[in-house]
């Protein structure tokens, strides 16, 4: 998502007017801890038993992509896919999670099930966020001016969580390198007065 938001979004000019993040019970369950799925394995019982706990440490993944996207100020809504086995109060623990950590929205999509009909409730959660008066405006996490240790530093910090960048030898050789064929590009730019 950062890559598409800082470099896609920039050259292309297209501005985002929405995320949707989807997810599902049993994917939350495993990334809170719960038992490898092998396929052509029986699944195990923690994916079609309800487990509150690790449905909630799950979360935490779907926490951190919410606020990166409000990051770059752009609303978020979290499509729940519902599969047979889960349960309302898993359903109603992640949409609670998702509301209470920034998402603008958090709905079910049966599309498995009910076909269209069963993403209608997503749908009208996206115009919804997209719709809103006062809705924040799309911001990119650095400037293209800015030196690149600069731009990795606030990718690091903002997105990663990192307290600071600490680049090895070949890495700063390589932008180094970078910034001497930029220098020189502009450098040959401006005399021949000229777009390469």
């Amino acid at each position: 998502m950062e890559k598409f938001f800082n470099i896609k979004c920039r050259y292309s000019n297209l501005i985002p007017n929405c995320v949707v993040l989807v997810a599902s019970i049993r994917a939350l369950k495993l990334h809170g801890g719960g038992p490898k799925v092998d396929p052509g394995t029986p699944l195990p019982i923690e994916y079609s038993t309800e487990n509150l706990e690790l449905v909630r440490k799950g979360c935490a993944n779907l926490i951190r992509h919410i606020q990166n996207s409000n990051k770059f100020g752009v609303p978020v809504v979290v499509a729940l896919n519902k599969f047979s086995k889960d349960t309302q109060s898993e359903i109603d623990l992640v949409v609670q999670i998702a509301k209470e950590n920034g998402a603008f929205d958090a709905v079910l999509t049966e599309n498995w099930e009910k076909g269209g009909e069963g993403g209608a409730q997503l749908a009208q959660a996206v115009v919804n966020a997209t719709n809103q008066e006062n809705k924040k405006e799309f911001k990119f996490l650095y400037e293209l001016n800015e030196p690149i240790e600069e731009k990795i530093r606030a990718i690091a910090q903002k997105i990663y969580s990192a307290q600071d960048i600490k680049l090895s030898e070949l890495a700063q050789k390589k932008i180094d390198i970078l910034k001497k064929q930029v220098n020189f590009y502009m450098f040959f730019k401006k005399i021949n007065n000229t777009t390469l």
